[in-house]
């Protein structure tokens, strides 16, 4: 890795991470820890610990391995709550535990292990290996932007619409399912009967019904509401073997304001005080008897405006690009027309600064960088030609001609390799010693109302 990759405060927070974070030394930079310990293989032992079905096709990769492996093998006694934290990394997860003696972070550290997302690291790719137990070369999602070859098109997937097309879920007409986007089932529809719990504003979308396919969908609005969906969900006289929750909070304003240490600080004591919360109303007994754990799709690193690849901007490029650049902001594809890929290596070269990695895709994929095969078939295509990677604070942007610039800079991203973006946390343990409440007596009625949910 470039020595401008990561600063020397970076470092200092790897800790026992550094393991994962070794160069490949056919592309010089690390690749995920595909072979068990990546969330990729987590959703494989949740799999293997939960499915009603044992017996049945197991997804594409191995589980975690034993010394991360939440069950080592076994069934958990109780439920399993799967917390999500987008944007939390490992080294942030670090870094408020020193800071923040006796909170949250202080109090999961010694319960929680490095692992690594995916590649690259963003949340599209992260959360679609997380639901099917498959590296990124395996499902196809493969960006934030994606080139779907039926579709002919650029296609930002959160939005399920071509790029440049305002109208949300273009896409998604009667014939839609997720086979078109994603070539590996959810560890869902393979036997692991599941809750998720997210937005209610993600209900019913293109990119929500990929990842949950065959889950029972709950959606809150708020942290409050959040709570009280956990505690009706894990109260249930049969709960579901797993309660996948996902909060965005933390990556939100970090994308907004960088990530500030303060900022983790803070939205680790508020999940830390939903958790408490959900403890305090729970039977004491199905508080003992559910399993917590927690991680993160991806860390961040700062972003600056000024240290932007511009690609609308640069006509040298444009003129040897087939369509539009794809991918991630940290991790953009670049597909050449026919007969220009050298000048289009040699334009970008000429533009990008001392720190990043221009690969060609075939080198990445041979190395390991989107994980083992079976492939899906249309990854070259959606992949491309050459991956470029920015060191921090640079990124790659790309604007549709007419498309109105964002109101605000982003000042935080992700996807690239940095240690603060590729380690994540698994934290796991019980409710009562990840979520400690003094008072076990209050509990929600029994006969609280709940909205109506999907």
């Amino acid at each position: 890795m470039s020595s401008s990759s990561s600063s020397p405060q970076q470092l200092d927070l790897v800790g026992e991470g550094a393991a994962l974070l070794a160069a490949d030394s056919r592309i010089g930079i690390p690749v995920p820890a595909y072979g068990g310990r990546s969330i990729a293989n987590l959703a494989v032992s949740l799999w293997s610990a939960l499915a009603s079905r044992p017996g049945g096709e197991p997804p594409p990769l191995r589980p975690l391995v034993p010394d991360v492996d939440p069950f080592v093998g076994g069934r958990p006694e109780g439920p399993v709550l799967l917390l999500l934290l987008d944007g939390l990394g490992w080294t942030a997860l670090r870094g408020s535990a020193a800071r923040e003696p006796g909170g949250t972070a202080d109090r999961w550290l010694p319960r929680a292990r490095p692992i690594t997302s995916v590649f690259p690291t963003t949340t599209t790719i992260a959360l679609t290996s997380l639901s099917t137990g498959a590296a990124p070369a395996q499902h196809g999602v493969v960006g934030h932007r994606v080139y779907l070859p039926r579709f002919g098109a650029v296609v930002e997937l959160l939005r399920m619409s071509p790029l440049g097309v305002g109208a949300p879920e273009a896409l998604v007409g009667p014939d839609w399912s997720p086979s078109l986007v994603s070539g590996v089932e959810s560890v869902f529809r393979r036997g692991l009967p599941g809750v998720a719990v997210s937005k209610d504003r993600f209900r019913g979308s293109g990119f929500t019904r990929l990842l949950y396919d065959g889950a029972e969908y709950v959606g809150y609005s708020t942290g409050s509401d959040l709570a009280i969906a956990l505690v009706e969900v894990l109260s249930r006289p049969q709960p579901p073997p797993l309660v996948l929750a996902y909060r965005d909070e933390l990556d939100l304003v970090q994308h907004a304001r960088s990530p500030r240490p303060e900022l983790v600080d803070l939205e680790l004591e508020r999940v830390g005080s939903i958790l408490s919360f959900v403890t305090r109303h729970l039977d004491p007994g199905r508080a003992r008897a559910t399993r917590l754990l927690v991680t993160g799709d991806h860390g961040q690193v700062p972003m600056r405006p000024d240290h932007q690849l511009v690609v609308n901007r640069e006509p040298e490029i444009l003129g040897h690009l087939a369509r539009p650049p794809s991918g991630d902001r940290r991790a953009a594809y670049f597909s050449a027309r026919s007969g220009h890929l050298a000048a289009l290596r040699e334009a970008l070269e000429a533009r990008i600064p001392s720190g990043a990695h221009l690969l060609e895709v075939p080198r990445a994929v041979d190395a390991g960088l989107f994980g083992p095969p079976p492939f899906h078939p249309e990854l070259p295509d959606r992949l491309g030609d050459l991956v470029l990677l920015m060191a921090s604070p640079g990124g790659v942007l790309y604007t549709v001609p007419g498309a109105p610039s964002p109101p605000h800079p982003m000042l935080g991203a992700h996807g690239g390799i940095e240690p603060a973006e590729l380690l994540v946390p698994l934290v796991a343990g019980t409710m009562d010693e990840l979520a400690p409440s003094r008072d076990r007596t209050a509990h929600l009625p029994k006969e609280t109302p709940s909205r109506e949910r999907e």
